[in-house]
C-alpha cells in the first residue's frame, strides 16, 4: 500500500494529501508506542567528514555572528540546544568556548553511525589548541568509544521543547537555540511560552527557521507555496505528529516576540523561488538585488488560492522562506524602560 501511495502522489495533489495523512497517522502510532527513532535529524549521515566539520563550525559561527554574541559572553553560561540531531559538535563548540553546561533536547532520537560520529569528534579535537583540548577532554572521552560527561553535556530525547518546563526549572538557561527545528513544532505558542519561562531575563533565543514546504508539494513539481492552500483541519491531519512544516511564517514570529516583549532582530535567509540561501543574511531585502519580477509573479499566481490566514500577508513577508531570529529577553529594568 505504501509503495502504491508513493507512486500516486507524484500525479495528484489529492493523493499527496492522502499519503501524508496516512504517514502522519503512522508516525503517531509509532511515537505513542515508544518508538521515537527517526532519520529526519540525521544531518551528518550523507556528509563527508570534512563537510560535517565545516557544517558544525558554520552553525556555531552563525549563532555568534548574527546574534552579535562574543565567546566571552558564553563563559559560565547555560545553553539549551533544541534538536541537535545526530551529532553534538555544536554543543561541544559552546562548551569549549566557555559555556558551563549544554543540554541537547530532542523529541526524536536521530539515527546515527557511532563510528562516523567518533571520527567527527576526533577531528573536532584536532582543530583545537592545547588549552582547548584539555577542556574538550574533560567533556568527552574518546579513549574507548564515546563517553560524555552529563554534568557538562546532557542529552535528553523523547521530550520536545513543549514539555521541557516539566524537566527544568524556570530561568534555567541563558541561551536557547535551534537550527531547522521550530518549523516542525505544531504548537508554536506553547513552545514559545515554555522557552520564555526557561530563559533568564537578559537571555537570548537564537533560531534559524525554514519556511519552505520541505518537498511536500514543491518536490512533486507544484508551486512552492501550495502547502499554504490547504485548509487548517486537513493540514493538521497531514502534519501534526510527523513534524512536517507548521506554516508559521515571518509575520507570526514578529507578532509572537512582540507579545513576549523581546528585543528582536530578524535576518532573512531565503526568498521564494530562489534555490540558494541568501548570504549574508539580511534584515531587509531589496528589489532587483534579492528578489525580482519573477518573485512577485510567483506570489500573484498563488495568492487567490491561499487560505484566508495567508491571503492578506504582504508580498515582502509572503516571499520570505526562511529567517534567522535573534531575540533578547528584557530584564525587569529594561522592560520598564522599553514601556516608557
Amino acid at each position: 500500500m505504501l509503495t502504491l501511495l508513493r507512486s500516486l502522489v507524484k500525479k495528484s495533489k489529492i493523493m499527496i494529501i492522502a499519503y501524508h495523512i496516512y504517514d502522519n497517522w503512522r508516525t503517531k502510532r509509532r511515537f505513542l508506542s515508544g518508538k521515537n527513532e527517526s532519520c529526519s535529524g540525521s544531518t551528518h549521515a550523507g556528509m563527508s567528514l570534512s563537510s560535517s566539520l565545516d557544517y558544525i563550525n558554520q552553525v556555531f559561527n552563525d549563532y555568534l555572528k548574527y546574534s552579535g554574541i562574543s565567546t566571552t559572553m558564553l563563559r559560565n553560561k547555560r545553553v539549551l540546544e533544541i534538536g541537535p540531531g545526530d551529532n553534538f559538535g555544536v554543543a561541544l563548540k559552546f562548551l569549549v568556548a566557555g559555556a558551563q553546561k549544554v543540554v541537547c533536547l530532542d523529541k526524536f532520537f536521530s539515527q546515527r553511525n557511532p563510528e562516523k560520529q567518533y571520527r567527527i569528534y576526533q577531528e573536532l579535537r584536532a582543530q583545537l589548541n592545547e588549552n582547548e583540548r584539555r577542556m574538550y577532554d574533560s567533556i568527552i572521552n574518546l579513549d574507548k568509544g564515546i563517553t560524555i560527561d552529563p554534568q557538562k553535556l546532557l542529552y535528553i530525547h523523547g521530550t520536545g521543547i513543549e514539555g521541557a518546563d516539566k524537566i527544568f526549572d524556570p530561568a534555567s538557561f541563558d541561551f536557547i537555540l535551534s537550527r531547522a527545528v521550530l518549523e516542525h513544532l505544531y504548537d508554536s505558542d506553547m513552545a514559545f511560552g515554555v522557552m520564555d519561562r526557561l530563559l533568564i531575563p537578559g537571555g537570548y533565543m537564537i533560531h534559524k527557521i525554514d519556511f519552505m514546504d520541505h518537498g511536500l508539494f514543491s518536490g512533486k513539481g507544484f508551486h512552492p507555496l501550495t502547502y499554504l492552500t490547504i485548509s487548517e483541519p486537513i493540514y493538521k491531519l497531514m502534519t501534526y505528529y510527523s513534524g512536517k512544516p507548521n506554516r508559521r511564517l515571518i509575520n507570526y514570529f514578529k507578532q509572537k516576540l512582540s507579545e513576549l516583549r523581546y528585543d528582536t532582530k530578524i535576518f532573512i535567509t531565503h526568498i521564494v523561488g530562489m534555490e540558494s540561501e541568501m548570504m549574508p543574511h539580511k534584515e531587509t531585502v531589496v528589489y532587483g538585488v534579492d528578489y525580482f519580477d519573477s518573485t512577485i509573479s510567483l506570489l500573484k499566481i498563488i495568492r487567490p488560492r491561499l487560505q484566508c490566514e495567508f491571503k492578506n500577508i504582504p508580498d515582502e513577508e509572503l516571499m520570505v522562506q526562511g529567517i534567522f531570529l535573534i531575540a533578547k529577553k528584557f530584564s525587569p529594568w529594561e522592560s520598564l524602560s522599553h514601556e516608557k
